[in-house]
């Protein structure tokens, strides 16, 4: 076994294919040799969608790459181009594979990503349970399962320094006491705040974006 088949075998392959045993009902996901890569999560909601994220680098070109997935997946591949990227998508009865490849005659790298295809669509918004000032686009929510934590990304109304002082005013009501020592100003173009719930840990990050203001929240368990 090669050093990259020990490494895959440890974090996300055996015999070159995601572990049946570890997938569960998950398809197996080919890769050719001299390929390394791990588990970015096994179990994760996006969306209200379940998911499973991989990465990984290969000796192979992705051209190499596409004709490797299209012998694999005859006639089962879409293959498009996104600027200096490609995208191969794959799709089963129950799910929907997408791999994103960039690189070069040096090598690629690889972002997977399986999502499980619901019979009907979530019943909640992403965010939904996250409070937000009035007007907040919610643009992703990803909750991860087996390394428990979360990331919100939104897009807000107000300048960072209107949405620092929101949070500030609301957070403590659920419980979450601020760790800063100095808040966001009032002409800040950028600012990030932190704060702790129990064994719960939030930062916050504010970016302004014209008149509205980039927001971006993770949660993990200390």
């Amino acid at each position: 076994m090669t050093h990259a088949h020990k490494l895959l075998a440890t974090w996300m392959l055996a015999a070159g294919v995601i572990p049946a045993a570890v997938a569960a009902d998950w398809p197996e996901l080919p890769l050719p040799d001299d390929t390394e890569g791990e588990w970015v999560s096994r179990h994760m909601i996006h969306n209200g969608i379940p998911m499973r994220a991989a990465r990984f680098h290969s000796k192979e070109t992705p051209d190499q790459l596409i004709r490797f997935y299209e012998q694999k997946w005859p006639g089962q591949v879409v293959v498009t181009d996104l600027g200096n990227k490609k995208i191969i998508a794959h799709a089963t009865s129950k799910h929907s594979i997408t791999i994103e490849l960039s690189g070069g005659s040096n090598g690629s790298q690889g972002q997977i990503g399986i999502i499980e295809l619901l019979k009907q669509a979530p019943k909640t918004a992403p965010g939904a349970d996250f409070i937000k000032p009035a007007g907040t686009q919610v643009i992703t929510d990803t909750v991860y399962m087996d390394n428990p934590g979360r990331t919100l990304s939104m897009t807000a109304p107000m300048s960072p320094f209107q949405a620092d002082a929101y949070y500030r005013a609301r957070l403590p009501a659920d419980g979450w006491r601020s760790e800063d020592t100095r808040t966001c100003a009032m002409m800040a173009v950028s600012c990030v705040s932190s704060y702790a719930n129990g064994k719960q840990q939030m930062t916050i990050t504010f970016n302004r974006k014209g008149d509205t203001t980039d927001v971006v929240v993770n949660q993990i368990s200390r």
